[in-house]
This record gives C-alpha cells, sequence and structure tokens, in this order.
C-alpha cells in the first residue's frame, strides 16, 4: 500500500483521486493552502508520493523544492497531478498510484508528445481508421491519441441520424460532399463505417492537408471511393490567402487576417462549376458536411444550382462573427430560406429553429463567433 499526501490549492484533488488512483492507495493527509504545517508534513517525509494540484503556484512550489533540495529532502516523488508532462517524467507514481484505464491515457499522451519532438509527422489509428497529421497538430491529432476515438464519430453518426429521420437518406449510393475535408476525419470515416458504397468528393484548399488527406485515404483503402480537389470553394472564381494556424490546422481560414502566421495563397472555385464541368448530377448528392472556418455563405451561393435541383441534408458549422462579417450572411439566408426553412442546433438538442433566428442568436466570444453545428431541415417536411 502507497502513502499519500495531496497538496491542494484547487479544491479538485479529491475528486480525482476517488477517479484515477487505485483503491489500494492511502492518503494520509491532504494539504490546503491555509494549513499551516504544509511544510511540516512535506518535510517529515513519511508519504511515498505527494500530488500537487496547483493553478498558477508553479513558482511557489519551485521554491520549496529549492529549499529541500538545499536541506539533502528528495523530490523525486512529488508530481503536479495536473500537468501531464509531470506525470510522464514520474513514471513511478503513474505505475505505483493509477489506474490502468488511467495509464493507458497518459501513456497515448506521452507517446503523441514524444513522437511530435522529433518528427514532422505523427500518425494515429482509432476505430479501425488510420491517419496521418502534421506532429504540431493539437486538434485532431492530439484528440484522437489522447482518446482513442475518430474525432469527427459523433458529428458523423448523428449527420447520419438526422438525415435518415427528416430525408429518408439511404446509404447504397451518391456522394457525399466533404467541403473543407481537412486530413480525412470526416468523409472517410463516415464512408468507411457507415455507407462503402457510397463516394467521397472531397475538397480542401490547404497545400498540407491535401497531401496528408490523400495519404489518409489510401492508408484507408479508399482511393477508388474517393475524389480529392485541391482547392477551396465560393460564389466566383478567386485567388485568396489562407492564413494557417500550425498548431490546428483545422482552424486554417480565409476570413481572418493574422499577423506573424504562415499563409498560402488557394485557388477557389463555385461548386455549381466543379459539378457542371464534371458532369455529376446533383442528385447523386446525399449528404453534403460544411466546415470552411466562416467561409460557408460563399461556398453555399456557389452552389445555388445544386441546392436547388436537390436540397440534399447539409450539416456545417455555424460561425455567425464571420458570416456577419462576409457581407453575404443575409444573401446566403435567402438563398437557404427557399429550400432549408429550418434547423437544429446540435449541440443544443433537437429543437428545430426556423432559419431567420441565426440574425439574432447572441454572437459568442470566440474567434468566428462559432456557436457549434446546425443542421438544416429542406421545405415540406415540417410544414
Amino acid at each position: 500500500m502507497f502513502k499519500v499526501v495531496l497538496w491542494d490549492y484547487t479544491g479538485e484533488s479529491e475528486a480525482c483521486a476517488k477517479f484515477y488512483m487505485k483503491d489500494d492507495v492511502k492518503v494520509i493527509r491532504t494539504l490546503r493552502p491555509d494549513d499551516p504545517d504544509q511544510a511540516e508534513v512535506i518535510m517529515r517525509g513519511d508519504w511515498d508520493f505527494v500530488l500537487i494540484f496547483e493553478n498558477g503556484q508553479r513558482e511557489l512550489f519551485n521554491e520549496i523544492f529549492k529549499t529541500m533540495r538545499e536541506m539533502k529532502v528528495s523530490t523525486d516523488n512529488i508530481v503536479f497531478a495536473k500537468d501531464f508532462n509531470s506525470m510522464l517524467d514520474n513514471p513511478a507514481a503513474i505505475c505505483a498510484l493509477m489506474k490502468p484505464e488511467a495509464c493507458d491515457e497518459l501513456y497515448r499522451y506521452w507517446h503523441f508528445f514524444n513522437h511530435r519532438r522529433w518528427h514532422h509527422y505523427t500518425a494515429v489509428s482509432a476505430e479501425g481508421l488510420h491517419y496521418v497529421g502534421t506532429a504540431t497538430d493539437s486538434g485532431i491529432m492530439w484528440w484522437t491519441n489522447l482518446w482513442n476515438k475518430n474525432f469527427a464519430a459523433d458529428e458523423m453518426k448523428l449527420f447520419r441520424e438526422l438525415s435518415k429521420k427528416y430525408y429518408g437518406v439511404d446509404d447504397s449510393a451518391g456522394y457525399f460532399l466533404d467541403l473543407g475535408a481537412n486530413i480525412g476525419t470526416t468523409g472517410l470515416y463516415f464512408l468507411k463505417k457507415f455507407a462503402p458504397d457510397m463516394k467521397l468528393i472531397a475538397f480542401e484548399p490547404d497545400a498540407e492537408n491535401f497531401k496528408l488527406l490523400r495519404v489518409n485515404t489510401i492508408l484507408n483503402d479508399m482511393e477508388d471511393k474517393a475524389t480529392l480537389v485541391n482547392c477551396g470553394l465560393g460564389d466566383k472564381f478567386d485567388t485568396l490567402t489562407m492564413y494557417r494556424d500550425l498548431e490546428n490546422p483545422g482552424h486554417n481560414n480565409i476570413t481572418e487576417p493574422k499577423e506573424n502566421v504562415p499563409t498560402e495563397t488557394v485557388k477557389i472555385i463555385p461548386l455549381d462549376f466543379y459539378f457542371d464541368e464534371n458532369k455529376i448530377a446533383a442528385e447523386e448528392i446525399k449528404y453534403i458536411w460544411i466546415d470552411t472556418e466562416g467561409f460557408e455563405p460563399q461556398v453555399l451561393l456557389g452552389a445555388k444550382n445544386l441546392l436547388t435541383k436537390n436540397p440534399a441534408p447539409i450539416f456545417m458549422e455555424c460561425n455567425l462573427r464571420a458570416w456577419d462579417k462576409s457581407g453575404r450572411f443575409d444573401d446566403m439566408l435567402a438563398l437557404l430560406s427557399e429550400h432549408y426553412p429550418y434547423f437544429i442546433h446540435v449541440q443544443g438538442g433537437e429543437t428545430i429553429y426556423p432559419l431567420y433566428v441565426l440574425k439574432t442568436i447572441e454572437r459568442p466570444n470566440n474567434d468566428l463567433g462559432q456557436i457549434g453545428d446546425i443542421f438544416l431541415i429542406k421545405k415540406g417536411v415540417i410544414d
């Protein structure tokens, strides 16, 4: 049995210990910031491990450690419990104290962050799919490694369920449109898990993301199912500046200029032009997924013919502030209102709202005014 002191400046230690620690670990003391005998308890050394829960007091504890080392008192088994790197620097604490499932989570985290120190790319497998991404990606790649689950799994499952409920979609044939495909965790996952008889058309303007999208298509044996297009979509032919986010390539965007970040010039075409050029019938489209970081109004306005001929299910990111700034929000709402008079805010349950409500929703305080995702319901479904 190991004896542990919880040194708690956050009020979280007891709940975390109950959730993560083995049943045979004994907490002999929980120290609070106002306990007068903190130093005495730590210096006494009648513990096996000390787990520190701090929130901005790192300098204070570093001074304490300095004093302890000067007094020849070991600090080897003192761990910052909310700091993954501190935990991983103390494998003895992990093995001795933590439940196996918690250890697995930490080891996945360690594997990812250790690998990214030395490599430009990193890889992950989850739910039978395989992905390569940039090692600096703290979005999709970090999340998938940590939770051992496909990044878009919940959204793809919900998209399919809502489409069947409100549109009666079948998955026997046709196309899944992935507009803003990133490295493939949406469209590739959907076809692999739910619709193996369908085909994918994926648009991704960023060169690095597109390269990885091609790699991941091959890794998942989807070359014969996927058409990949290295350009962006809009309401006219154009070339625009892409502002790249190295820590989260899924947030690369052309709507929010940023200083001191890498940029790239990307080609923009209307979706209707692509369909005409490649002789793809609108009626063949079964699902439309849109995640273009605030450029959704322009994307949809470039797809008027598609939406008129076949108002297929649309699941898209809702970036209200970016839409306001685009100057095309009203135009997009006018177009959509002809075909999709209602929507569901999918992070808020299954309440159905009139489309015009999007103009009055309070804009959240984040980069693009994002409220999550919306699912559009076509005319005639609930009228």
